[in-house]
């Protein structure tokens, strides 16, 4: 038991790990929180900080998610125990304790978790997640949207139902730090009109 709670406590350090804010500040000289959109994230370091270190941003956002939820399905003694590390490793990036609880968005961490626990299922979700970005040709909108198909694909994937259950807490997590796009997506909608 003693062991679950170490991995789900290592769960949340791995994705608080503030891979954009280190990558900004090592190579750059810069703090991804006080340029561009202040998001702590590979899109914020991608765009205003250079493509070497958003892509060093993402690779390690990934990782982090992958390794939480790794830990937890080869360490853990409950078989469950990935998806509440999958998404402590989410909530630690999303609300960064080493940086007053300031993070990113979820997705990168969220990718690399759904590639250890169910890599059809995060595919699936990105195909959604590009159909609506094609339509209403707004990528970030489109991604706190599309999160929400992913609880319906992991039901159909993995049967049980404490995945959906994970999925649709997931999606809040990662649709809930997605809410400053929605609001910028219905005012330029607004504009167009």
């Amino acid at each position: 038991m003693m062991i679950n709670l170490i991995l789900l406590i290592l769960a949340y350090f791995l994705g608080a790990i503030p891979s954009a804010y280190l990558f900004g500040r090592l190579l750059k000289g810069l703090d991804v929180r006080k340029i561009g959109s202040g998001n702590v994230g590979t899109m914020n370091v991608l765009r205003n900080v250079g493509f070497l270190p958003g892509l060093m941003t993402f690779v390690v956002d990934v990782a982090k998610g992958a390794l939480a939820a790794y830990l937890a399905a080869v360490y853990g003694t409950w078989p469950f125990l990935i998806l509440p590390a999958a998404l402590l490793a989410v909530l630690g990036h999303n609300y960064n304790l080493f940086l007053k609880f300031k993070g990113g968005k979820g997705l990168a961490c969220l990718i690399g978790s759904m590639l250890v626990i169910s890599s059809l299922s995060i595919v699936f979700m990105f195909a959604v997640v590009g159909v609506i970005a094609v339509l209403i040709r707004d990528a970030n909108t489109a991604a706190g949207i599309g999160v929400f198909s992913l609880p319906f694909f992991l039901w159909f994937l993995e049967g049980h139902w404490f995945f959906p259950v994970f999925g649709v807490a997931i999606a809040l997590l990662v649709a809930s730090k997605h809410r400053g796009d929605f609001h910028n997506y219905s005012e330029r909608r607004k504009k167009m009109a």
